[in-house]
């Protein structure tokens, strides 16, 4: 008897019609290009300031005026936009190491309470600076499962992060507290206090529930949803 796997055939559906295909994908489409756009426009605007940059010197100090060859002066521009991309990179090093040391917390919470004052910004800001902070190493200690919840009713089921078991109170034993996200937003949502045999694992990691989250569903996991 053969010991190899049968594989696995991809078919491609057929292509929907041009007006179909707007009306049907267009929003999903920019969603998936979205994150892409951000990430490259943000790489195009730093390289594309860094290698301007030596356009604010005087022009006796610019590299095309003392180097004839304009090869030369080429490379170095883009030795110097190297040099300029690590000293970044270290600085960027240097404010996440500052962060961590008691000055620095207490000067990163100032400006933090500075910015909690202007309308637009704080919403922003918050937003960012708490889905990060869930994200960060591994999604952090305040998520420790991703599990399926019905809610708001039976036969709807939501993502939902266990934070920590219930404590106190006058609710029986094996209760957990679950967090449901809102989508697309996920800083806001419900607390919910459930029990144990209300709640089904999903076997996802935090940042996969994340992108299934921000996404509306459309990089979904492959896990598949409770029966």
């Amino acid at each position: 008897m053969s010991n190899q796997k049968p594989q696995k055939s991809f078919t491609l559906s057929p292509m929907p019609k041009i007006g179909s295909l707007i009306r049907s994908h267009f929003f999903s489409g920019m969603l998936v290009a979205l994150p892409f756009a951000v990430i490259f426009w943000m790489a195009t605007y730093i390289l594309n300031t860094l290698w301007n940059l030596h356009k604010i010197l005087p022009i006796e100090w610019q590299p095309e005026f003392w180097l004839a060859d304009p090869t030369q002066a080429y490379l170095f521009n883009a030795l110097i936009v190297v040099g300029l991309s690590l000293v970044l990179v270290l600085l960027v090093s240097a404010l996440g190491w500052v962060s961590t040391q008691y000055l620095g917390r207490k000067f990163l919470h100032f400006l933090s309470e500075v910015i909690q004052h202007i309308p637009v910004l704080r919403s922003v800001h918050s937003a960012l600076d708490q889905l990060l902070r869930t994200l960060a190493s591994g999604g952090g200690q305040q998520f420790n499962r991703v599990v399926y919840v019905e809610y708001p009713r039976k036969g709807v089921w939501v993502i939902a992060f266990v934070t920590g078991p219930v404590r106190g109170g006058q609710l029986p034993p094996h209760h957990v507290n679950v967090y449901v996200p809102t989508t697309p937003n996920p800083t806001s949502g419900f607390h919910l206090m459930v029990h144990e045999s209300e709640i089904k694992e999903s076997g996802m990691k935090v940042e996969e529930a994340f992108k299934t989250i921000l996404s509306l569903g459309i990089a979904q996991s492959s896990e598949k949803l409770p029966s």
